[in-house]
């Protein structure tokens, strides 16, 4: 178990504001949780996570990361939180995890999203994409989300139908538009 693995049997791996530019080699195949936050890595290839069947937890935020190739987190069977903000991506990738329930996309750099992004999401139930840089809310068709937060964006018009598939959502932020 690497020294940055703490808990019974290395379920969370740590590597915090550690200088990182990539996504290290070395932790272990069975952990739950990981921790890359506040680091520079600026790309994920597609390959990066494939081996961890049982993570449910990532944390990627205040990285540069521009760049996440499709079939990044293929493999994240059983994802349920994913953490992005505070990094650079101008668009959302294709997330094919049927698992995730929360998915945090703040202040990043954002303007649209992109036909089926979204699609895979089933268990979606919340969604930050505050500080971005959305002039507009398409239609989401994630009908499982709860929370939705647009806050500090550029928004100026909300097409026809942006919340009709919305049919749990309880809490709907728009401030400093």
């Amino acid at each position: 178990c690497s020294a940055l693995c703490v808990h019974v049997e290395c379920q969370v791996y740590y590597n915090q504001n550690a200088g990182l530019t990539e996504i290290p080699e070395d932790i272990p195949l069975n952990v739950k949780w990981i921790y890359l936050d506040k680091n520079y890595i600026t790309n994920i290839g597609p390959n990066s996570f494939s081996k961890f069947k049982n993570l449910t937890h990532l944390h990627l935020e205040s990285n540069k990361i521009s760049t996440i190739n499709d079939g990044a987190f293929e493999a994240l069977v059983n994802l349920k939180k994913l953490f992005l903000y505070n990094n650079e991506l101008e668009e959302i990738p294709k997330l094919p995890i049927s698992t995730l329930e929360y998915l945090d996309l703040d202040n990043n750099k954002i303007s649209t999203i992109n036909d089926g992004a979204f699609e895979a999401l089933v268990n979606l139930k919340i969604l930050y994409l505050n500080g971005n840089q959305f002039e507009e809310i398409p239609a989401l068709p994630i009908s499982t989300l709860e929370y939705l937060n647009f806050g500090t964006n550029k928004i100026s018009t909300i097409n026809d139908g942006a919340f009709e598939a919305l049919v749990n959502l309880k809490k709907l932020f728009l401030y400093n538009n």
